[in-house]
């Protein structure tokens, strides 16, 4: 019996890691990994098991990971970081910009097709696309066949400058009854008017579609989770995409602090590895010395309450009244770990610095803004970290670009962020800002399976290269949700 018992637990020692604890279901091997752990910065390979990290190292161990049911990714060398964080986006809006195809600007064929495959890519299929503004010409010069095999799936119906005309794809000309009109333009009004009426009253309002189509758009970009500072109370939109199996972005949720006092906020539900969370609240103060007493009112309610709490503000009064607001409500409501953030914070007094320090406050900036000429005063980031403060970095999109890598390249306008600074704050930057630093930001077992693969070595190119590279391959919570073709 003790031989049995010897030889059984010789064979389990000698059994391949995996073995021990199951096969991986996904394995990246020949990666350039990036962990963003200072005590293991860079690896060859990683397994996962659900929607966990189970393993990072070299491409041997990692073999020992894969099974039957495993999928191998062969990265080729190319780069695997943690997926990026935006932590200032309008969510919602973001989607909604798919709503509408402005045709005004497009004068080719080749340009309304360029324009038509991009909001395929992103459109959940059955989405209307709707638009208006196509000149006579660009009409009478369209092949209907090429319109059907861009968009086969979603509806198409945009108005020429002539509001008698009208392009029109099969799938909304079979919804109106109109299969047998073979003509890609109609220039019956009646018929018109009759596809007209079979687009859905709400197709501008249909929430859980334009989610859809943004979290489609952000995975594009490798951005696995994004922190929603306009989301309107949207939160239950979120989840019901995301019981569906249609989410593909970890969402916080950061909704209006004046909602949360009208009742029409729900309390947080704020679990770290949830694919939506809410625990956030976000005022305004642009300067008015009227508004003040009632934003310090709604901030230590807010506060007391256990809401982190955010506030737009931009120029040197409004962020030095958010933080007296903020001290206030330390002194209030006691210490504890509530991370304010300050929105922005553009224009922020030297002498305000200390503060962000001392009250541990994280300030949301975007980089982007650095080429736009924001107000951000030279050396600016170098200012905060020398301080204590915490950035974490976003887009403040759709007002500008969505893109990361953009913000990547903006971000030395003066600022002196460093390459690895940036990324840091798109990934453990923004993690902590939304106090997921435990399960995000970095690739090291026990992390959430947040995974973007970029075409190149960002970290061996020049500034300038840096907005050449594209992403590969988004992964978020275990699955391959984009993967460029």
């Amino acid at each position: 019996m003790r031989l049995f018992a010897a030889i059984l637990i010789s064979l389990f020692i000698g059994c391949p890691v995996a073995a021990q604890g199951g096969a991986a279901d996904l394995v990246i091997i020949n990666g350039d990994v990036r962990t963003l752990d200072r005590e293991k910065p860079r690896a060859g390979a990683l397994a996962v098991r659900g929607n966990r990290i189970v393993f990072v190292g070299s491409d041997a161990d990692a073999r020992k990971f894969i099974g039957e049911g495993t999928r191998l990714i062969d990265a080729g060398g190319k780069l695997v970081m943690p997926g990026f964080n935006d932590s200032h986006v309008h969510f919602m809006a973001i989607g909604n910009k798919f709503s509408s195809l402005n045709a005004r600007e497009l004068q080719r064929p080749e340009e309304f097709y360029e324009q038509l495959r991009f909001y395929v890519r992103f459109l959940p299929k059955g989405r209307w696309i709707l638009g208006s503004g196509a000149s006579k010409e660009l009409v009478a010069s369209l092949t209907p066949a090429e319109i059907d095999r861009i968009a086969p799936d979603n509806p198409l119906f945009v108005y020429a400058a002539d509001p008698t005309e009208a392009i029109a794809n099969s799938a909304a000309k079979k919804i109106a009854g109109l299969a047998d009109v073979k003509e890609g333009v109609t220039f019956s009004e009646i018929d018109l008017a009759r596809i007209a009426r079979r687009v859905p009253a709400d197709h501008i309002r249909r929430w859980s579609e334009i989610a859809e189509t943004a979290s489609n758009y952000a995975a594009s970009y490798g951005i696995t989770s994004v922190q929603d500072t306009d989301s309107d109370a949207r939160a239950d939109v979120y989840r019901e995409l995301g019981a569906a199996g249609r989410l593909k972005t970890r969402i916080y949720d950061c909704s209006s602090l004046t909602g949360w006092f009208s009742d029409q906020i729900p309390p947080p539900r704020n679990e770290p590895g949830e694919m939506v969370r809410t625990g956030c609240l976000k005022g305004f103060h642009e300067g008015d010395d009227e508004w003040t007493p009632r934003l310090r009112e709604q901030v230590l309610a807010a506060d007391k309450a256990g809401w982190q709490v955010a506030v737009h503000a931009i120029g040197s009064k409004p962020n030095s009244i958010v933080l007296d607001i903020f001290e206030q409500a330390v002194k209030a409501n006691g210490k504890r770990d509530r991370r304010f953030r300050i929105e922005h914070a553009e224009g922020i007094l030297a002498r305000d610095l200390p503060r962000l320090g001392r009250l541990g406050v994280v300030v949301s900036i975007q980089p982007h803004l650095f080429g736009r000429g924001a107000g951000y005063a030279t050396g600016y980031y170098h200012s905060l970290v020398g301080n204590g403060s915490l950035a974490a970095l976003g887009s403040d999109a759709p007002m500008t670009a969505f893109d990361p890598l953009l913000g990547l390249n903006f971000r030395s306008a003066g600022q002196g962020f460093s390459l690895p600074d940036s990324v840091r704050g798109y990934m453990t930057g923004a993690a902590y800002a939304e106090f997921t630093e435990a399960v995000k930001g970095k690739l090291v077992p026990g992390m959430l399976a947040d995974i973007v693969i970029l075409s190149q070595n960002i970290f061996a190119t020049t500034d300038l290269q840096i907005n050449e590279a594209v992403v590969a391959l988004t992964i978020v919570d275990g699955r391959v949700v984009y993967e460029r073709k």
